[in-house]
């Protein structure tokens, strides 16, 4: 099955499984400390960064799966991400068919295996500037509900993880779940006045944001939440981006150089004027487009049932 079978099956059981609506969420619990992660004095905000409340016990991988499997994330609320991700589509989920080739399908949500995953930040991570000084930060781009970067968080004690999500409804199912690891003792809260000097303590954040500067057609954030979001970019030293359903390259949608689909320029140039020289870059079924300094390093085919297998690009910016 060719690549564009995959996206169009992965669009096809989101668009089905989808509710009229989103179902209601738990009230999440909020910090009432007078020096609260993001707040004044008088003022409640929800936490959206944490670090492991056992900084020195990394959670072994299998034991992480089934924590976000059962505890953060767990299979019976599988519906209400799926909702989630339709809510670029509005009302025309329900009113109208709606086609592969339709823009908004790359919002949609799907859920990447945890082993395909570690086998694609494995070969990644051997890639990376070893001679690196700071603590690795690893971004997952389009994050949805969060369910990697807290598996990744988990595993990786060592690391900064941060999930961006543009969806409004994802991103609060996400700090949701960071809510639950913290009730359950998973996490400890950050606490800061200043959200800005606390990100260098987080080692799971989540934020609400566009990685695309300018307007998005379809969902409207702050300019400081966007500026928030380009800088944190600018630090990372890895990606990821379940990416099979993007938007492809117009002027040539499949490079045959490479074997693959390739991202638009949307995608490709933007990520290398925002992201650092060196960064390296996990996508799955569409590569970074290399006129803009993305450097095919590796790739491997990995399990994914939702599309019935994907293949993982690993990249390098150099420019």
């Amino acid at each position: 099955m060719t690549t564009t079978k995959y996206a169009q099956s992965l669009v096809a059981s989101l668009i089905i499984s989808s509710d009229a609506f989103v179902q209601p969420q738990p009230k999440l619990q909020r910090t009432q400390t007078s020096s609260s992660l993001c707040m004044s004095t008088n003022t409640d905000q929800i936490i959206h960064q944490a670090t492991l409340a056992n900084k020195d016990n990394t959670i072994d991988r299998p034991n992480a799966q089934q924590i976000v499997n059962t505890i953060l994330c767990p299979p019976n609320e599988e519906r209400s991400r799926n909702n989630a991700g339709m809510e670029a589509f509005g009302q025309d989920r329900h009113s109208k068919v709606i086609t592969n080739d339709d823009p908004r399908n790359e919002y949609t949500y799907g859920e990447f295996p945890f082993d395909s995953f570690d086998l694609l930040i494995d070969i990644a991570a051997s890639y990376m500037d070893e001679t690196r000084t700071t603590r690795n930060k690893m971004i997952d781009v389009g994050s949805g509900c969060g369910r990697l970067a807290l598996y990744a968080g988990l595993t990786r004690s060592d690391w900064d993880v941060t999930g961006i999500e543009i969806g409004h409804q994802l991103h609060s199912l996400a700090v949701g779940s960071l809510q639950r690891g913290i009730d359950e003792n998973l996490f400890q809260p950050i606490i800061s006045i200043d959200d800005t000097a606390s990100a260098d303590e987080a080692q799971i954040s989540f934020y609400n944001g566009n990685v695309l500067p300018g307007i998005d057609p379809y969902f409207q954030n702050t300019q400081a939440d966007n500026d928030t979001v380009q800088s944190i970019m600018s630090q990372a030293n890895l990606l990821f981006a379940y990416s099979t359903v993007w938007e492809t390259d117009s002027a040539q949608s499949f490079n045959p150089e490479l074997g693959a689909m390739v991202l638009s320029s949307k995608w490709s140039q933007t990520l290398a004027s925002t992201c650092q020289n060196g960064v390296v870059a996990v996508t799955t079924d569409r590569v970074l487009n290399p006129e803009h300094g993305w450097k095919l390093l590796d790739r491997m085919d990995v399990d994914n049932p939702s599309v019935w297998g994907s293949v993982g690009y690993i990249s390098v910016l150099e420019k």
